[in-house]
């Protein structure tokens, strides 16, 4: 008796069938860069129109908010990284891209991004606090846009900010060697400063790593060597790492730090006594050494996958 299986069909109904569509990603192959077999269509960097084609009504975004600014300020840390934030949402016209926060005395907090019912906070500066990475030097990180807490601030001398889904605020400075760390998360903290007086070395605090890094801290007051920190480490949609900036030394001079990379850009370096400005996609500036010109957040950024 002939096989039911075989019964009916024709070689050229097996040779013809192929399983692979060139046109879709496979859900088995679906990655962060094209979340459930979607394609990347829209990379925008800045806030206005969006224009979606008729027909879509639900778009899948990966968004960040700009990054906080350093600060110049003898007494402030690196600026946190911008928030990120994902997920579905009903297709809109306009849209909202965080800029990257200012650098100024006390650091400012970049701005939030928004697309339909998706949001994504600011990085926090010196006083301030967003649902990114902390900057600020007196209270605990902000919460992300899922209501998770971010990582406590510590305010103990030359300790490191806590681990949180937004990145943790920096520990203070360090009388003796070492200022505290930004904390790591989904955004790093901005890193202490380290503004000791004195003819020792003083090393500023890294900022902390993640999707978004923070800004890197400063080195001050010292007649002895200063040390900038170090921006943090950030992670793109396609699994680049994006590298922090690196802070400057010198004797009596320098000790600026650097920037914070971004999801889409590494950190910019330090130079003398300026901090580095954060990467692309909310990375956190780096503080100014001595009190000199720190460097601005990076801006938001967002894509659209449909």
């Amino acid at each position: 008796m002939a096989s039911p299986i075989k019964r009916g069909m024709s070689p050229s109904q097996v040779s013809d069938w192929s399983p692979i569509n060139t046109d879709e990603t496979p859900i088995a192959q679906s990655h962060f860069r094209a979340p459930f077999g979607l394609r990347l269509r829209q990379t925008i960097q800045s806030s206005g129109s969006v224009t979606i084609p008729a027909g879509i009504n639900w778009v899948y975004v990966i968004m960040t908010g700009g990054g906080g600014g350093g600060a110049n300020s003898v007494v402030a840390n690196g600026g946190g990284g911008g928030g990120v934030a994902w997920g579905w949402t009903l297709a809109q016209n306009t849209c909202i891209v965080g800029a990257g926060g200012a650098s100024s005395n006390s650091g400012g907090g970049g701005g939030y991004s928004r697309y339909g019912h998706i949001i994504a906070g600011g990085g926090g500066g010196v006083g301030t606090l967003g649902s990114g990475g902390g900057g600020n030097t007196g209270s605990n990180n902000a919460t992300n846009y899922w209501g998770i807490p971010g990582g406590a601030h510590n305010a103990g001398t030359g300790t490191n900010g806590g681990i949180g889904a937004g990145g943790g605020a920096a520990g203070g400075g360090n009388s003796t060697t070492n200022a505290g760390n930004g904390g790591d998360g989904i955004s790093g903290g901005g890193g202490g400063i380290n503004n000791a007086a004195g003819s020792q070395t003083n090393n500023a605090g890294n900022g902390g790593s993640g999707l978004v890094g923070g800004g890197g801290g400063a080195a001050g007051s010292t007649t002895g060597t200063r040390n900038g920190g170090n921006g943090g480490n950030g992670l793109g949609i396609d699994g680049t790492v994006y590298t922090g900036g690196t802070g400057t030394s010198g004797t009596n001079t320098n000790g600026a730090g650097g920037g914070g990379a971004g999801i889409a850009g590494n950190g910019s370096n330090a130079s003398g006594l300026t901090g580095g400005a954060g990467g692309l996609g909310g990375g956190g500036g780096g503080s100014g050494g001595n009190g000199t010109a720190a460097g601005a957040g990076g801006n938001g950024i967002l894509y659209i996958f449909y």
